[in-house]
Order: C-alpha cells, then structure tokens, then sequence
C-alpha cells in the first residue's frame, strides 16, 4: 500500500475500465483460448514443497526445438496479481515461436520481499534445469515482467547475489524486458525501513557489465513510472549498458497488457524484436 492523505491505500489503484471499439482495443472472446500449435501446461511446482503461489504456467511452440525462453512475472503491487491471467501473452508468444514460463510467487504482506525474489529466482532455476529437454535453448533465456513483475525481474538481473544464491549465472541472462516497471522503490514502506528500500531499488545496482533492457510505459500510466523508466535507461545508457526504451501511446498501466492481443501492439512488436535479433 501507499500512504495517501494519512490513508493507507493500494499501490494499484484504477477505475472501472471499459473496452469499447473506439479505445482500439476490439478484446476478442476467445482471448483465452489455446491455440493448436501451442501446448500448455499449467501449475507446475518449481520448488520442493511447493504452495500454491510457487508454481508456474508453460506455454512452449509444438514440434519446434532450439527456441528461445521468455520467464515473465506479473504484476500486482508486490501484493496481489496471477499467473493465470497472463495466458493470452503466454499463447501469443508461444505461437510465434517463443517457450513461455510465467511463475507465480508469494505475496507481501504474507512474506517479506526477499522471499520474492527467492520465489523468481527458484522459478528461473527451474526453467534453467529443465527447459531444455523441451526443446529451450538457454543461450537464448530473457526475463520479463509488468509492473511489480518488471522492478523483481530488474533488480534479479542487476544484482547477481539472488540469482548466484540458485545456482544460476547472471550472465546466463541473455536480456531483461520491463514493461512500465518501477526502478527506484525508496518511498514505498511496503518494503520495510530504509535500507532495504534501497538495497529493493534496481536503480541503486546500475552499473557496466548488466545485460541489455528493453523498457516500456505508458502516455497514462501511473505519474511517477515514466520518470523512473526514464531514468532507469539514461542511467543504464551512462554505463554503457544496452537499453532501449519505448514510449506506449494512448494506452495506460492496465491496459499496455490487455492491448498486447492486438496484431499490431507496440509492446509485443518491441519483445519480437528484441527476442528474435538479440538486440534491444
């Protein structure tokens, strides 16, 4: 939650949204149907003793092998969010040839954030230990998330102790894509005191050497997200790091998710883009 007005409130806070034609965003009923070149298989524990929220959803392409891996992390204010409503982005990607792993994890105020990042950290270990037997090629593994799920999976790729503590080498992370991700998380006390704010802040571990990024908001995203991502790329920039950053018209924090249905989305044009040559 954020204190608002001596109030605490949550950090996702929005309206009735209504998908009407003159939005553009034309949600097909079928959105959540599986199409037949792609095989899914849903709560798959990635942790012995695993609970409910310790378990990931695969969506890989039929009879392909060698393909790339994409491990996405919701959103949800660190507080709410699931997996399952992510199947549309898991079958689109998976159709165009990309293996999908979307995992949940454990919510705060039930766990303290470091358990989150365990939970990430477990979920990209698993798909490190067993996508390739279903056809991924770890050469090719990116992390990616949306809101809350953008600042886990940016803070896991900038600092590599989490992802060292799994077995895992960072630079086995071949990119990270953060779409309207937060970056700088010192004001929310959701995190606990000070420190751990800034230790939880992925801008505080910007330096040479991180993979490259690819980073999205929105023209009516939530106030203070395009300055952070704006931030967050000119410092990724400052120390040579690759990182491209996308402007998102016309759509908002919800919304950049639910558009990513539509053929000509700018948002899953730039992951295409950046899964298929590697670069930003």
């Amino acid at each position: 939650t954020l204190n608002a007005d001596g109030e605490d409130r949550p950090w996702i806070y929005s309206n009735a949204i209504y998908a009407v034609p003159s939005a553009g965003l034309n949600l097909p009923l079928d959105a959540m149907k599986i199409d037949a070149e792609v095989s899914a298989t849903k709560n798959i524990p990635y942790v012995d003793g695993a609970v409910a929220k310790q378990k990931l959803d695969l969506y890989l392409p039929k009879n392909k092998t060698n393909f790339p891996v994409l491990i996405f992390v919701h959103g949800g204010g660190w507080t709410t969010g699931d997996k399952a409503l992510y199947q549309p982005l898991g079958n689109l990607l998976a159709k165009a040839g990309i293996g999908v792993a979307i995992p949940g994890y454990r919510l705060m105020p039930g766990v303290p954030f470091a358990s989150q990042m365990d939970d990430v950290a477990s979920a990209v270990a698993w798909v490190m230990k067993n996508l390739p037997a279903r056809g991924g090629d770890l050469k090719r593994v990116y992390l990616s998330g949306h809101s809350a799920g953008g600042h886990l999976v940016s803070l896991l790729a900038s600092e590599p102790e989490t992802l060292q503590k799994h077995g895992i080498d960072p630079a086995m992370i071949r990119g990270v894509i953060s779409l309207s991700g937060v970056y700088d998380v010192k004001a929310l006390r959701v995190f606990g005191d000070e420190n751990v704010r800034r230790e939880a802040s992925p801008m505080a571990h910007v330096r040479s050497g991180l993979p490259p990024f690819l980073i999205t908001y929105c023209q009516w995203d939530y106030p203070f997200l395009p300055f952070q991502a704006r931030e967050f790329d000119a410092a990724l920039r400052k120390a040579f790091v690759p990182s491209r950053l996308v402007y998102v018209p016309g759509l908002s924090h919800i919304t950049e998710m639910l558009h990513t249905i539509q053929p000509e989305d700018i948002t899953i044009k730039s992951i295409l883009r950046f899964i298929q040559t590697g670069q930003p």
